[in-house]
């Protein structure tokens, strides 16, 4: 085995991949949820109207 397994570099690598990993698994579990409660239903009109006019 190499012993160079472990420097810096590699450690550095390993904490950043883990890191990377976390924030999909994260997102993927803020998408899923968001996506649990069901279709998005549009505003209504009422809403639209008083965005428009100033």
């Amino acid at each position: 085995m190499n012993k160079d397994l472990f420097n810096k570099k590699n450690i550095v690598a390993f904490i950043t991949a883990f890191i990377s990993v976390l924030i999909g698994l994260i997102y993927l579990a803020v998408v899923f949820a968001l996506d649990f409660r069901g279709p998005m239903s549009p505003p209504p009109s009422e809403a639209l109207i008083s965005a428009v006019t100033f």
